[in-house]
């Protein structure tokens, strides 16, 4: 089964080589990566390890152009795994 969800991409404050993901529908499902290729991968990574517990198969996520309007001015781009 493929699960899609929103993830929002930011540059570490504190060090702008390191990419913060988080993702809004998913309370506390966080990481980060040094740089966008290893943000997007490791975004995958917690995602994939976060489908073992029930609450995240059961949240409906909220579609990828409201969450771009909720988060103006930040990237925001669609992780997709299947498990």
């Amino acid at each position: 089964m493929k699960y899609s969800f929103p993830a929002v991409f930011e540059k570490d404050k504190e060090n702008p080589k390191f990419i913060n993901v988080t993702f809004p529908d998913l309370m506390g499902v966080v990481t980060f990566g040094e740089g966008m290729d290893d943000a997007r991968f490791m975004a995958k990574d917690v995602l994939t390890s976060m489908l073992e517990f029930d609450y995240v198969k059961n949240t409906k996520p909220t579609s990828l152009e409201q969450t771009k309007l909720n988060f103006k001015g930040k990237i925001v781009e669609l992780v997709e795994v299947e498990k």
